[in-house]
């Protein structure tokens, strides 16, 4: 089944509204953005997500101690790099991490150093490490994810629920993560969080109920 993060989280109702739509993930923001959280605040959103639900905290080019202080303040279960952070960086946290691939790959090795359960794949530009609205053109994605071969891929940037069902079904995705596309003025809209997750889930429906199909009618042959 494909999963869903949903990134940016920044009150108590975007929490509510994710979790009712049945996201497997939520983001909170420690870099440079305009949802970049306190201490405190991330630490009274993060114990408000039910323990089923992976509580994800997003860094990019920040120092050490930052990641160490949202750590012992706040309930992260993974953390995700979003800048240049070398393996070793990402890995020296003693946690599960998202790695993001810029201009070279993750192999086994790195992954394994990183700590990293999953790559993801995102728009970016010099100026802005992520949450940029803007899709991962389709060539530069197929082969990210080609280059990132047995790993986890999670594919971010400018996904929204009009267009996340066509490019699944092309890029092949383990998972997915919005921000801005389920957003309305800059806050989280209940209505096109619950969009979003149904049109992820529901992008490889149809194509695996007839793999099964063809599978029950090979075994009865």
């Amino acid at each position: 089944m494909m999963r869903v993060k949903i990134c940016g989280i920044a009150s108590r109702d975007d929490v509510d509204a994710c979790i009712t739509a049945g996201a497997d993930a939520l983001g909170f923001i420690f870099a440079r953005s305009p949802r970049r959280l306190t201490l405190d605040a991330a630490a009274g959103l993060t114990a408000a997500v039910p323990p089923f639900v992976t509580t994800v905290g997003v860094f990019a080019g920040v120092p050490a101690d930052v990641v160490r202080s949202a750590i012992d303040a706040c309930r992260l279960d993974v953390l995700q790099f979003s800048g240049e952070e070398s393996a070793e960086f990402c890995g020296s946290f003693g946690k599960p991490t998202i790695v993001a691939t810029r201009s070279r790959p993750w192999d086994r090795g790195a992954r394994t150093t990183a700590r990293a359960v999953a790559v993801m794949i995102d728009s970016w530009t010099p100026a802005q490490r992520g949450g940029t609205g803007r899709l991962v053109p389709r060539q530069l994605a197929r082969r990210a994810r080609a280059e990132n071969d047995g790993a986890i891929v999670v594919l971010a940037g400018g996904l929204t629920a009009a267009n996340v069902a066509p490019i699944i079904r092309d890029i092949r995705p383990d998972a997915v993560d919005a921000r801005t596309g389920v957003e309305r003025e800059g806050k989280k809209d209940p209505a096109l969080v619950r969009a979003f997750v149904f049109a992820a889930r529901s992008a490889l429906a149809h194509q695996d109920d007839a793999r099964e199909k063809e599978t029950a009618y090979d075994g009865h042959a």
